[in-house]
């Protein structure tokens, strides 16, 4: 009976689809993102990289961004590392963001649409913390579920 029960368990938890220390490979969900970001994102704690870009966003962790409602721009938020030398390594290409992307926030919404879904978002902005709905600084908002 247990054994049961904790077969019963394991199968009803949850995917944590959040960075881990491992990298792992997440399919593009969003319209439109296959065509300027590519269909996989590899994402850890500390890089992301996408099939349609080259090299990988350094990452380091900053803080977490309780937005509310209003954006679509919050949960775990990290600092690009290399903001410079990506942008320049990806500039014009489909439609990638046209400033270098500083900040990426990742956001489990697998409450909203499935299980291992996450929204990742990327901004131009100074200071992410200044970032509203109505001003600039936004560069792009994709949803991935992991593989």
């Amino acid at each position: 009976m247990g054994l049961l029960l904790a077969f019963g368990a394991a199968a009803k938890s949850k995917i944590d689809p959040m960075p881990t220390e491992n990298t792992r490979s997440y399919s593009a969900l969003s319209d439109g993102t296959s065509s300027t970001l590519g269909n996989t994102m590899k994402l850890s704690r500390t890089s992301a990289s996408f099939t349609k870009l080259k090299g990988e966003l350094k990452l380091q962790y900053s803080d977490v961004w309780k937005g509310g409602t209003d954006t679509e721009f919050d949960g775990d938020v990290y600092k690009v590392l290399n903001a410079d030398a990506f942008f320049s390594q990806n500039k014009g290409k489909n439609g990638f963001c046209d400033e270098p992307v500083l900040w990426l926030t990742v956001k489990d919404i697998s409450s909203q649409i499935g299980s291992g879904a996450v929204r990742i978002g990327m901004l131009s902005i100074d200071d992410w913390r200044k970032y509203k709905a109505d001003s600039s600084g936004a560069c792009s908002a994709d949803t991935f579920t992991l593989k």
